[in-house]
């Protein structure tokens, strides 16, 4: 059944008395100011000021990281593993940076209350862990285990007192950080305004379904360091590496948001994807924003070539994971359209990708990483059903023949519950056969699975399943690989199950 765009009346339905009126308030948010722009010299001097001292840090932290892991994290993540403080460490990094430059730049775009928003999230992150690895568990010392006497004491000690300073600072930024993202979300509600330009780019890139390319790297990255103690090449290699997959999935996403609106399957009244049907960038910028992201991949692509001396795998490997994401729904025999979309996300996010990533960092293509990332790509899977699962009216009009139209509407619900459970019961077989008992962390995802499951059955959820599906894949990968990081044989860490446990409910915190 055709669904109607939002706000217009049925046959048998009044007409929306209230609609006027909504239409006025938004107009009037539109011509409102945010009082969280900026409009002089004295709010930009304000915010770097406030952020300016963040970005400082954590530039000074990425100069010395390695001293900074042996010295303040791993002794204060003792008796967890090396490679789980350098997992934190770069968390603080990443989202203390970007934190604080969103947080910066959010006072220059009209989409400013959502960078607000995401910004402070990641700040917020980075206080909380980086007040207890440096300043509640400074290099090992609990602040607990200082001496005897409360911090008013005379007879305190100087290192007790500096401690209690900086952590009664970092409390006061925490509360200063909630109370700008409360205000972003208040105005938000109350003032609701049309996507920026900025806001639009962003959401053509599809940055949500990122995941997908991040989950299967991590996990292949533990197995490597955790079970197999393979050396990598380094820092920069690794996060290039990593950057140029995302680019080339970015070229997918948009590829695949042109063909779909130029054959009529986005449309205003179904589309998920927002890009074009909403109008938030046109078709020419997102072209460019294509190239420009191709060319970012092809760059490192012909870089790794050159590095592994011509490996024909690699060679072949990209060449072939190139084609098929721009083929998916581009070319004279679009394979989204054929059947055959399912297989080929599995085999680009799986092994195709990891077996390119593996040559390229160690020379080789362990068993074993295939064997725990191919459960991570099932995920992946079920991420493209979920959206499939939705469209199956829109593809269907258009002549598509995805896996969830083959199958219909009852027995696709059923595959994707098969996909999740598959997922699970992968992850746990891969880890009895390397004998690590690491991959039960994965089980910490199970409720939220379920729930999946039961919230693709309920049409008013249906619209953002894929993404719902998206944030949940990679709480799935990142609680295996921290899982075989920190137990990569056969002993269970209680310690360790409830760090990826934190962990999992930091991500499901934070990503809702």
């Amino acid at each position: 059944m055709r669904r109607r765009r939002a706000g217009s009346p049925g046959p048998t339905e009044k007409p929306n008395d209230n609609a006027p009126e909504e239409s006025q308030q938004t107009e009037l948010a539109e011509k409102v100011r945010s009082l969280l722009r900026v409009r002089s010299p004295k709010d930009v001097l304000a915010r770097l000021c406030f952020v300016g001292i963040f970005i400082t840090e954590n530039v000074l932290h990425a100069v010395h990281f390695e001293l900074e892991v042996d010295g303040m994290v791993a002794p204060a993540l003792a008796p967890l593993p090396r490679d789980a403080a350098v997992c934190l460490h770069l968390v603080h990094i990443i989202f203390g940076l970007f934190g604080a430059s969103f947080v910066l730049v959010s006072g220059f775009d009209s989409a400013g209350r959502t960078a607000l928003t995401k910004g402070t999230s990641m700040m917020l992150v980075f206080m909380s862990t980086i007040t207890w690895t440096w300043w509640i568990n400074r290099q090992g010392v609990p602040y607990w285990n200082l001496d005897p006497y409360p911090f008013w004491d005379a007879r305190c000690s100087a290192e007790k007192r500096n401690r209690t300073v900086h952590i009664l600072k970092n409390i006061s930024i925490i509360g200063a950080l909630t109370m700008v993202q409360q205000m972003a979300k208040y105005e938000k509600e109350a003032m609701p305004v049309r996507p920026s330009f900025f806001e639009g780019l962003v959401t053509a890139l599809r940055p949500w379904s990122f995941p997908a390319t991040l989950g299967p790297q991590f996990v292949a990255l533990a197995v490597l360091r955790g079970i197999l103690r393979q050396e990598l090449p380094g820092y920069f290699a690794v996060f290039s590496m990593v950057l140029s997959i995302m680019a080339v999935q970015a070229t997918a996403n948009l590829v695949n948001s042109y063909r779909d609106f130029e054959k009529g399957i986005d449309t205003v009244e179904t589309a998920g994807d927002r890009t074009l049907v909403d109008g938030l960038v046109s078709k020419r910028t997102l072209k460019v924003l294509a190239a420009v992201t191709l060319v970012w991949w092809l760059s490192f692509f012909t870089w790794s070539v050159v590095a592994t001396s011509f490996n024909s795998t690699v060679l072949g490997m990209a060449t072939l994971g190139t084609f098929l994401a721009i083929g998916y729904t581009a070319g004279p025999a679009p394979l989204k359209y054929l059947g055959l979309g399912d297989i080929v996300v599995f085999l680009c996010f799986g092994p195709a990708v990891i077996t390119y990533s593996c040559i390229v960092l160690v020379g080789a293509i362990p068993w074993q990483v295939i064997a725990f990332i191919s459960p991570v790509a099932l995920y992946v899977v079920a991420i493209l059903h979920a959206n499939n699962h939705r469209d199956i009216e829109v593809d269907s009009r258009v002549g598509a023949k995805t896996t969830a139209i083959l199958l219909g509407p009852k027995a696709s619900l059923h595959y994707y519950d098969l996909l999740l459970l598959c997922a699970h019961l992968g992850a746990l077989l891969a880890g009895l056969v390397c004998n690590c008992i690491g991959m039960s962390a994965s089980l910490l995802v199970a409720p939220q699975s379920l729930w999946l499951c039961i919230r693709i059955r309920r049409a008013a959820m249906l619209r953002t399943q894929d993404e719902e599906t998206a944030k949940t894949m990679m709480m799935f990968s990142v609680a295996l690989a921290l899982g075989v990081l920190i137990m990569p044989g056969p002993d269970v860490s209680w310690l360790g199950l409830g760090v990826c446990g934190l962990v999992v409910f930091v991500l499901k915190v934070f990503t809702d």
